[in-house]
């Protein structure tokens, strides 16, 4: 997946729910992108759970990986990393800046993603207490199909999501 390249931009909804005239530039990530998704992470993320700078450079370098970023002008608005492990697409990390939510940046990073992964076999997991990260994934055809006790720490338990494409 390295080398591919990535670009697009979206209208997205904001905060109104109407149609906003900034776009929201869809594109991979870049060596010098991983110091803004490392504070990016931090916004979204509680302490202990967000990806340092150290694994967001392997994760750069990991030519298996596809790290997306969504941006605002300079801003990163969210970023997705998936990679592809045995022929299974994963989502690893999903994240949007608190200020950007709620305006479609999750399901367009996640549909990009999909659109890449080479499979049509694709999981995640997602903790137990994130009713909003569950609901999108469903609605993006995720069903769950197991637990994982104490997976995001004591007392966080999570749930592992896939979702099945027909084969074209």
């Amino acid at each position: 997946m390295a080398g591919r390249v990535i670009e697009g931009r979206s209208r997205l909804r904001n905060d109104a729910g109407s149609r906003s005239a900034d776009a929201i530039v869809i594109r991979q990530a870049r060596l010098a992108d991983l110091w803004s998704l490392w504070q990016l992470q931090h916004r979204c993320f509680e302490q202990g759970q967000a990806y340092g700078l150290p694994s967001l450079t392997v994760l750069y370098a990991w030519p298996r990986a596809l790290m997306l970023v969504a941006s605002a002008g300079e801003r990163p608005a969210g970023c997705i990393v998936a990679d592809l492990h045995e022929r299974q697409g994963r989502i690893l990390n999903l994240c949007v800046d608190p200020d950007f939510r709620r305006r479609g940046i999750a399901s367009a990073l996640m549909n990009l993603a999909e659109e890449i992964l080479p499979t049509n076999h694709l999981t995640l997991m997602v903790e137990d207490k994130n009713h909003g990260a569950q609901a999108l994934y469903r609605r993006l055809g995720y069903l769950p199909v197991g637990d994982l006790r104490n997976y995001y720490g004591r007392n966080r338990h999570g749930i592992l999501m896939e979702k099945r494409r027909e084969e074209p």
